[in-house]
């Protein structure tokens, strides 16, 4: 499954942008089914960040991740994980709030500008998150080529 991580992290990625994306026209053109949908992008993409979290601690246990992490790019590896860890439980807690707001019948639960700000932040964090993805990659690629 750990060879799996670079193929798993595009589903929460895609979902959290375009949720946001659902969110935002949602509120601007008062349209409730964008609202539910970006909320249902939400779950998906909560489900999705926990097996690419699973997959990429996987990843990082691995032998030949070890290797190359006594060589040097274990900062690059150290502020890839501690982002997505960040990002995994940021969107489980958006998810779990916006189900209770939701479940509770607020009406700023699906007219209000609190969880489209959400999505953006979610939006802008899986973004850094991804660059420091990319970012590792050419870390231990370069390791490779190197030795």
């Amino acid at each position: 499954m750990a060879e799996l991580h670079p193929f798993l992290v595009h589903f929460p990625i895609a979902l959290i942008l375009v949720a946001f994306l659902f969110d935002l026209y949602g509120v601007a053109r008062s349209h409730l089914n964008s609202t539910w949908t970006a909320f249902t992008l939400q779950i998906m993409a909560a489900l999705s960040a926990l097996l690419a979290a699973f997959s990429g601690n996987l990843a990082e246990s691995s032998p030949a991740m070890q290797e190359v992490l006594v060589q040097g790019v274990a900062d690059s590896l150290e502020a890839h994980i501690s982002m997505g860890n960040t990002i995994v439980w940021i969107v489980v807690l958006v998810v779990l709030g916006r189900t209770f707001a939701l479940l509770e019948k607020k009406k700023w639960a699906t007219g209000g500008w609190l969880f489209p700000t959400l999505s953006l932040a979610l939006a802008i964090l899986v973004i850094y998150t991804g660059l420091l993805g990319g970012a590792l990659s050419q870390d231990i690629l370069q390791y490779f080529i190197e030795h």
